[in-house]
């Protein structure tokens, strides 16, 4: 699932005729020619009298817009389908419905692809797998309508693989998160989050090298900021299963253990299957790049006993400030937490009274808690033992143009969850009130809406 990027104009009237176009009539004849098993693998059922089921497969997002056009990614011929979704020259004319482009990878990907992601700059498209990742280069445009070398039916495109030597090498790892880093003035770097729980950089121009390296287990004591009585995540065999970035800030020389000056860097939310998130701070503006302390984890309020669920699976941190995460877990909970700087009350204050180089680390306000539908339910007073365990990864994904807005896309559909409260939150820390614990109040006065836009997992047959 990917929003398009830039506007449509026409009055979307897109939308009419899309489904009547070649690559989607092609699309539903390939669905249709699927063996019942492979269509219904996705959503099979987890009930005490079907035999057990391998784990869940990732979710595929192999489609992302961009201005008026829409890709989508063809996995049998290695290549982006590029369908226009305004007619020539713009206008309310629609385009032929058997005219596309197709971007075709001259060194295609030896492993399967499951999500396609657009870089900040739109001049690159990463091709991520479980196995590998590639950098697709998108080809220049000229023309009187602006297409791909002039509207070549199929246009060659170079790809980078990154880090192609570690995984040939390293077979047992698995890639389980990556994003562009989201600064638009350098050059393109991605950063991989993979199952050995270390997180690597790499430049476009040096793929194969990283250029910077986190590692966030087995770390030495002295490079966290620890609260007390925390738990190592390490030692219970806990590892990290997502990241994202927060808006650029400016942070304290302390973090970064320079001795002259503030650094302007993008913070850098790591999520652990069991709840706890870490915070860092990442900048590449000079070479080769600072990654402050490992900070966490941090604190959330008000507490839970468990820790707010111990299936997380994506964290999302939306474009405002203060910064407020999602939290997502596989069986269907979201937490909407602000990021407020440290009290001084909390118990890292005893290491700041020694250590005149520790930092307050943020805390974590549960604002409100949502439950995703996952799957339609029966009537009340009816028991649905085909849905009551169910549950799945969810992928999270900003709203280009509503930043108080995500969305949700998991096996079983897509939600879209829209958060009202954040005049009233930016107004109650904008005044003199002092208990931040008081936050919770203001969630019983207004709660964010949730709309299940798609469900892909109807009630079963009886």
């Amino acid at each position: 699932m990917a929003a398009a990027v830039g506007p449509l104009g026409d009055g979307e009237l897109w939308q009419s005729w899309l489904p009547n176009h070649v690559v989607f009539l092609r699309l539903r004849e390939g669905v249709r020619n699927q063996s019942p098993a492979e269509a219904e693998k996705p959503a099979a059922s987890t009930s005490p009298s079907c035999p057990s089921l391998p784990p869940h497969l990732p979710t595929r997002n192999l489609v992302f817009g961009l201005g008026g056009e829409l890709f989508l990614w063809d996995a049998e011929g290695s290549a982006f389908l590029v369908v226009r979704l305004r007619g020539p020259s713009g206008g309310g004319v629609e385009p032929p419905l058997s005219q596309y482009q197709r971007l075709l990878c001259i060194n295609p990907p030896l492993f399967e692809i499951h999500q396609v992601l657009l870089s900040p700059t739109q001049h690159h498209v990463a091709l991520i797998g479980s196995k590998g990742l590639m950098a697709l280069e998108l080809p220049q445009r000229w023309g009187k309508d602006s297409e791909f070398e002039g509207g070549k039916a199929t246009v060659n495109c170079s790809t980078i693989p990154i880090a192609e030597r570690f995984f040939t090498s390293s077979t047992s790892l698995t890639l389980k998160h990556a994003a562009w880093y989201p600064s638009e003035m350098l050059d393109p770097h991605i950063v991989l989050l993979t199952s050995d729980n270390v997180i690597r950089i790499y430049s476009l121009r040096e793929p194969q090298t990283p250029t910077k390296v986190i590692v966030l287990s087995e770390a030495e004591e002295e490079s966290l900021i620890l609260n007390k009585g925390r738990a190592y995540t390490a030692s219970l065999g806990e590892t990290a299963v997502a990241f994202d970035f927060g808006p650029l800030v400016t942070v304290s020389k302390n973090i970064f253990e320079q001795k002259d000056r503030d650094v302007v860097a993008y913070p850098l939310y790591i999520l652990y299957e069991n709840g706890e998130t870490f915070l860092t701070y990442v900048s590449l503006l000079h070479s080769p790049g600072n990654i402050g302390k490992l900070l966490g984890p941090l604190p959330m309020h008000p507490a839970a006993e468990d820790n707010y669920g111990y299936d997380a699976c994506a964290i999302l941190c939306l474009p405002c400030v203060p910064n407020i995460l999602v939290i997502a877990t596989e069986s269907g909970m979201l937490y909407h937490c602000v990021v407020l700087e440290g009290e001084e009350e909390d118990d890292q204050t005893l290491e700041k009274s020694w250590d005149p180089r520790a930092d307050f680390i943020p805390s974590l306000y549960v604002f409100e808690c949502v439950e995703l539908e996952l799957a339609l339910k029966l009537a009340s007073g009816e028991d649905d033992p085909f849905a009551s365990d169910f549950s799945c990864p969810i992928k999270l994904h900003r709203d280009p143009k509503c930043p108080s807005r995500y969305h949700c896309s998991h096996e079983a559909g897509v939600h879209s969850v829209g958060l009202t409260w954040i005049h009233k939150l930016h107004k109650f820390l904008g005044s003199d009130e002092e208990d931040k614990d008081s936050l919770q109040e203001l969630t019983a006065e207004q709660k964010c809406f949730v709309e299940h836009i798609l469900c892909t997992k109807p009630l079963p047959c009886r």
